[in-house]
């Protein structure tokens, strides 16, 4: 959840270009919800669920992928927008990983 954040907050706090930004903050958002609904998913369950899971290691691999394909976004908002998605990938897929198995590795 924080990954995802700080994702969506950061072109918005370095200023970063409005096309960035807007598309980054909400990919970010979404990214949030469907970490969330995973969360309460798994608590109520005590499994995760693979579509959200899914949906967030994608979202994960866009903040890696937006930076690059974007001009003019800036060091800092492509330095923190990757470094999230890292860490939003990696826990998805940790997470899809473990819905498609039997539970956590």
């Amino acid at each position: 959840m924080l990954g995802c954040l700080v994702g969506a907050l950061l072109p918005i706090v370095v200023g970063s270009t409005a096309a960035f930004t807007g598309s980054v903050t909400s990919s970010g958002l979404l990214g949030l919800v469907f970490t969330v609904r995973n969360l309460q998913l798994l608590r109520v369950t005590g499994e995760p669920s693979l579509p959200p899971a899914v949906l967030t290691t994608i979202f994960g691999g866009w903040f890696m992928l937006a930076p690059l394909l974007y001009t003019d976004v800036g060091f800092l908002a492509t330095a923190g927008t990757q470094l999230a998605g890292t860490i939003i990938s990696t826990f998805g897929l940790y997470t899809t990983v473990a819905g498609l198995t039997d539970g956590p590795a």
